[in-house]
């Protein structure tokens, strides 16, 4: 079995290459409500369960959408610290990503325009373990500022179409 940092080097070298179809992770699912707010997502061969709290309507039996969205960027900025960790030689142990945020129910029923329905800010605090040099890790965390795709997504304005079928 390859070393991770074995494993980042080979995909960094496809990356390299420019070859935009190896370079390519498809990524595709579904998720199925059939009562509210109870939903399952299938991904792959994994499950995703979503609810939604009880003062909202649902029977809080899993993570909301909102939560569930934090997850996976503080999931992929741990992921992308310890790929680029493991490229750059620096040692990392335990990883913590805390998230806040706060929503807007005025933006979910458009009651203000003013008002976004998404977060109207996120605060992330990143705590790792590590013995690297301040230098070095600020030469980490450039490359996950950089690298993170879910970051990425949250920060950019990723062309999204929704069709109904």
């Amino acid at each position: 079995m390859a070393t991770l940092k074995e494993t980042m080097l080979h995909w960094q070298g496809v990356a390299a290459s420019g070859d935009a179809k190896a370079c390519r992770e498809p990524i595709a699912g579904s998720v199925v409500q059939e009562r509210p707010f109870y939903t399952e997502g299938h991904f792959g061969r994994h499950a995703v369960v979503v609810d939604e709290p009880t003062s909202f309507g649902g029977s809080d039996k899993a993570a909301n959408p909102a939560e569930l969205m934090l997850a996976g960027l503080g999931a992929s900025l741990c992921v992308t610290l310890r790929c680029h960790a493991a490229l750059l030689d620096i040692r990392v142990g335990r990883i913590e990503v805390g998230l806040k945020g706060d929503l807007d129910v005025r933006g979910f029923f458009d009651a203000d325009p003013k008002v976004r329905s998404g977060f109207q800010r996120l605060d992330l605090t990143l705590k790792l373990e590590s013995d690297a040099t301040p230098e070095a890790l600020a030469r980490l965390m450039a490359a996950v500022d950089r690298g993170c795709p879910i970051l990425d997504a949250v920060r950019g304005a990723t062309p999204v179409s929704v069709t109904l079928a």
